[in-house]
């Protein structure tokens, strides 16, 4: 399976960590989405912004365990980015799985990127597609840019599949949300 145009996909890795965290600390606190406990996610946002990161990990590991869907997205990035950790695609990728099928569309938007490029696990079109689509639909209204580049990757990665391929990435998006919706953050 030939790899997407490396400079065309487009996903959170290239924005700061401190950036991302602090967008996704927001909606948290906006919208008490993933469980969040505000105090909890501020101190690890704190935490790594000072690059306490033996704090921020314990913090989010706590959390992440606990299914919070947010902890789990932060320490996919962690893992992806190696920072405050050994960098480690695979458990970058495992990290983001779970919020994932939670339904965290940040998460949703990283892991489609690395199913596309098969980094930290194996490469799967209809994977990426799926996951593309579900996090294009997940995104608050004012991520916008984030949307725009979710479905630019699903576009991308869908002018490489053949129809049959196609369908069965439709019907994988459909009941992957099925599932996140009765998996709730």
């Amino acid at each position: 399976m030939p790899a997407p145009d490396q400079d065309r996909l487009t996903y959170s890795a290239s924005a700061s960590l401190p950036a991302v965290f602090a967008r996704t600390a927001l909606l948290c606190l906006a919208l008490l989405a993933g469980g969040c406990a505000p105090d909890d996610a501020e101190s690890g946002l704190r935490a790594f912004e000072e690059k306490d990161y033996a704090t921020a990990t314990a913090i989010w590991k706590k959390l992440a365990q606990a299914n919070d869907s947010t902890a789990q997205f932060y320490l996919g990035r962690m893992y992806e980015l190696g920072e405050g950790v050994r960098g480690d695609m695979t458990k970058a990728a495992l990290w983001y799985l779970k919020a994932a099928e939670r339904g965290n569309p940040y998460a949703q938007g990283n892991l489609a990127v690395l199913y596309a490029y098969g980094r930290g696990v194996e490469a799967d079109f209809v994977r990426s597609y799926a996951w593309s689509t579900n996090a294009a639909n997940g995104y608050p209204k004012w991520a916008e840019d984030l949307r725009a580049a979710a479905l630019t990757n699903r576009d991308i990665v869908g002018a490489k599949m053949s129809a049959p391929e196609l369908i069965a990435a439709q019907k994988l998006a459909e009941s992957l949300q099925a599932a996140a919706n009765s998996n709730p953050r």
